[in-house]
């Protein structure tokens, strides 16, 4: 089974969850050294840096937000499906629909404002991030049988990630508390997720659509 260890999953999932609502908490509660980090933040502009790291940013923000992240999703999907990993295809798409309407909930629920600006929270493209590294560590990289070319795979996708964060932070609409959010909630929702695939990867693989297929 591609994802297990179903105890680090359950404390995972508690710090994660703790830490959210304690962060949620902190905004609410206009926490001194949190609101001073919302300020600066919220006031930063991609248009404040040089061009060429302006472009930069932009390019590799693209890829974890809107559009961009649909398409690196259905990629993955797509491909996992063709190479008979039909259930991981299936959870990856699954995951990634429920969470999605999940993330616009909260933002929804948590009206957070700076600068009498509406603020992401969580923020949308840290999120995002966050799924597609985890989508790619669970299910492409164990398939690497190069140690090398395994962990070439992981420091890219990692330097990506730290990519999208600080392109996040220079975003007209979020501010340091919802990028943190943005990256504790989708942490919640992967831990949820990966609880039912090992719970239930084994039951699909003996149904007719999922037949055969690796898990």
């Amino acid at each position: 089974m591609l994802i297990r260890n179903y105890h680090a999953q359950r404390w995972l999932l508690a710090l994660s969850s703790l830490s959210f609502i304690g962060l949620v908490w902190a905004v609410f509660s206009h926490v001194a050294l949190l609101s001073v980090l919302d300020n600066l933040t919220a006031q930063l502009q991609l248009t404040m840096l040089p061009n060429w790291l302006h472009y930069f940013l932009s390019f590799i923000f693209f890829f974890s937000h809107s559009w961009g992240s649909c398409l690196v999703i259905f990629l993955l999907a797509f491909f996992l499906w063709g190479f008979k990993f039909k259930i991981p295809a299936f959870w990856l798409m699954t995951t990634s629909i429920i969470s999605g309407i999940l993330l616009h909930i909260v933002d929804f629920i948590l009206p957070i404002t700076n600068f009498n600006h509406a603020m992401q929270f969580p923020a949308f493209g840290i999120f995002w991030a966050t799924l597609i590294y985890t989508f790619v560590a669970s299910f492409v990289g164990p398939e690497i049988q190069s140690i090398w070319r395994r962990s070439t795979l992981h420091l890219v996708m990692l330097m990506m990630w730290c990519l999208v964060f600080l392109a996040n932070l220079f975003q007209p609409d979020v501010q340091f508390s919802g990028v943190i959010a943005g990256w504790l909630f989708a942490i919640i929702v992967l831990e949820l997720f990966e609880h039912f695939y090992v719970q239930y990867a084994p039951t699909l693989a003996k149904m007719n659509g999922f037949y055969e297929s690796w898990y």
